[in-house]
């Protein structure tokens, strides 16, 4: 060879080891099977002309042109993209944890469980007394402060909304034959039914629909339920099948609902986050199907003075709408 022929040898020697270095790059971001298995089969491309000085070495050359360098544009600008997304998602993760650390802080100044047993035991102690008056028509001096302060205090966060219609079906108990006095108004079979049990009950959960609120209890021996209606300070048997259509499970806070739903979105993103890198839309796989079959090909290097024929994979990588990804 002459000084010059060497000088264009190792300058496409030089080119061809830079965009190796790309593509190992690329392989490594991607962490994709066949982007690896292409940067291997052009590893060995490269060594070949590398070692063997009597090759063309425009071959070379003419294989990155016509392959290398649109491969390497195509997944620069989806590592580009997907790298926006990682930001993005990293983001909003951060911010999702930021505010869950905030709103934990905040509730854990209220102590709800023990407030609600202290109200459980504050409403045994009112039904008991209404009994009492109720049974041998003496008057007793009597209140509903603390149980009213209560759900002023905790409805706003705590109590589960509800719509009209279910509130309806919750006080519409004018057909029950009820005990009433100036304090309140309880069904009979209810009363009855608490005496025996010794007036052990316990809060269920809050519901509330605009001003009007609606209390629901459980007896500590059993899975019967009654409401109490706190507007008509009225109690009534709350049968199975109107309560199937409500969600009586144990009240969260509005802060505890939204740190739920942070941290399952949190958990989402994060498993999305981990499979960003390593997943390609099926169009770019099919490329990179299509280049790795072709560029493996035993009559390969042969074929590269042909270049309308090797032309169609590069005009599928450049007609790939990256930011669609």
């Amino acid at each position: 060879m002459t000084q010059e022929q060497d000088e264009i040898y190792a300058q496409i020697i030089k080119d061809s080891s830079k965009r190796l270095r790309v593509l190992k790059t690329l392989s490594n971001f991607f962490s994709h099977k066949d982007l690896f298995a292409v940067f291997i089969r052009t590893q060995v491309i490269h060594n070949l002309f590398e070692s063997n000085k009597n090759l063309d070495p425009h071959k070379l050359e003419l294989f990155h042109v016509q392959y290398t360098s649109s491969l390497i544009d195509l997944f620069q600008k989806l590592k580009k993209s997907k790298e926006q997304q990682y930001l993005l998602i990293s983001d909003e993760i951060y911010i999702n944890d930021d505010l869950v650390r905030k709103l934990e802080s905040e509730s854990v100044a209220i102590d709800f469980p023990k407030e609600v047993r202290e109200h459980s035991a504050n409403m045994a102690s009112k039904l008991q007394q209404l009994y009492t008056m109720l049974a041998s028509g003496e008057q007793v001096v009597f209140g509903w402060g603390d149980i009213v302060l209560f759900a002023a205090k905790r409805a706003g966060e705590f109590y589960r909304e509800i719509d009209a219609s279910q509130f309806l079906a919750l006080t519409e108990m004018d057909s029950r034959s009820a005990y009433r006095n100036e304090f309140a108004c309880i069904e009979k079979k209810l009363l009855g039914r608490l005496n025996i049990n010794r007036f052990r009950v316990k809060f269920a959960c809050g519901l509330v629909h605009g001003n009007e609120i609606v209390e629901v209890y459980d007896f500590m021996d059993s899975n019967d339920k009654f409401v109490f209606i706190a507007s008509a300070k009225a109690f009534y048997f709350l049968d199975n099948e109107t309560a199937q259509g409500f969600d009586l499970s144990k009240n969260l806070s509005s802060k505890s609902r939204i740190i739920i739903d942070l941290k399952a979105k949190t958990d989402a993103l994060k498993e999305k986050q981990a499979t960003l890198k390593t997943f390609l839309p099926r169009d770019v796989e099919e490329v990179l199907e299509g280049y790795l079959d072709k560029i493996s090909g035993v009559d390969f290097l042969d074929e590269l003075q042909n270049v309308d024929e090797q032309t169609n994979i590069l005009r599928a990588m450049l007609n790939i709408n990256i930011n669609s990804k």
